[in-house]
């Protein structure tokens, strides 16, 4: 049985370890978004800010093989090319279930990223 918690604490870490003197606000910013958006939109605004280092890692916790085998119908991956990354996040998004699997996943992650930014400063 995989430990999600454990992956969202894992990928949090490598988050909070990312050089960048305005981490902290991009993960405030990335989050709202999540929440209030979605997640085909923060995708879209971290690819537009300087969120994509913590877009690369977040694309490396879907594709951990327990997480990514109840995403993806096929042996595939989630591709860093941005575009290709879209196409598979649309396979997702046409079930409503996996969707909101993947925002719970994310959601978690960022959270704990901002935390661990805290105990850092």
């Amino acid at each position: 049985m995989l430990n999600l918690d454990y992956e969202c604490m894992k990928y949090a870490q490598e988050i909070s370890k990312i050089s960048d003197s305005n981490l902290e606000n991009n993960l405030r910013k990335a989050l709202g978004v999540l929440q209030e958006d979605g997640v085909y939109a923060m995708f879209l605004w971290l690819e537009s800010k300087e969120g994509k280092n913590i877009r690369k890692i977040l694309i490396r916790l879907l594709n951990e093989s327990e997480i990514r085998k109840h995403l993806l119908t096929n042996s595939s991956n989630f591709p860093e090319d941005f575009s290709k990354f879209c196409e598979k996040l649309r396979e997702i998004a046409r079930d409503i279930d996996k969707l909101l699997f993947v925002k719970k996943l994310l959601e978690r992650t960022l959270i704990y990223a901002l935390y661990h930014t805290k105990i850092g400063e």
